[in-house]
């Protein structure tokens, strides 16, 4: 029997997506974000048999805060990216927006105002910084013990970062300015 611990690429990716689903999700929609309505929107296993997760809130300026997780299977890290749109003529509701194809949200030149929470918005060299190394990642373990210290660790990271997840908002404004897009995601010149 050996003492040190090796799951396989499809346990570990089980137990992210877990994260995501029991923590990430749930405190995500209690700060007002909800399922994305585009017809084209992942919530759930993708055809790459990874898990993606896109949400969506209607600010009061008219603005539509796109939000997608992303969990690849043999990977550590869990990518969270947001962005921002002005969406023109404004909806009364996100509802408005079902069965929308949003298809152009996630294409240039709308996908180039995504920020990937705990990476793009570093400021200063990434080496440097305690973002980057206590990212949405599992971190290296050698036991089972280990994995679950990395799993807690992972969880409360995530329930900090939501908890103050004003803070990515405000930063991936001082980075970009939202793009005027009719409801498909067409850009407003």
């Amino acid at each position: 029997m050996s003492i040190f611990y090796k799951p396989s690429d499809k346990e570990l990716l089980n137990i992210r997506n877990k994260i995501v689903l029991e923590t990430a999700i749930p405190l995500f929609i209690e700060k007002g974000f909800t399922k994305s309505p585009f017809s084209t929107a992942w919530f759930g296993r993708n055809n790459l048999n990874d898990f993606e997760y896109e949400l969506c809130r209607l600010t009061v300026n008219s603005q539509i805060e796109v939000l997608s997780i992303y969990v690849a299977k043999g990977d550590k890290w869990t990518q969270i990216n947001l962005n921002i749109f002005e969406i023109q003529p404004t909806p009364k509701s996100i509802d408005e927006l079902n069965n929308v194809d949003g298809l152009q949200f996630c294409l240039p030149p709308n996908s180039l105002t995504k920020m990937r929470l705990r990476s793009d918005d570093i400021k200063g060299p990434p080496i440097f910084s305690s973002q980057y190394l206590t990212g949405h990642k599992l971190n290296r373990f050698f036991t089972k013990g280990g994995l679950n210290q990395s799993i807690n660790r992972l969880t409360n990271i995530f329930k900090s970062d939501i908890e103050n997840f004003d803070i990515f908002i405000k930063r991936w404004h001082e980075l970009h300015k939202p793009l005027k897009t009719d409801w498909n995601g067409h850009q407003i010149k």
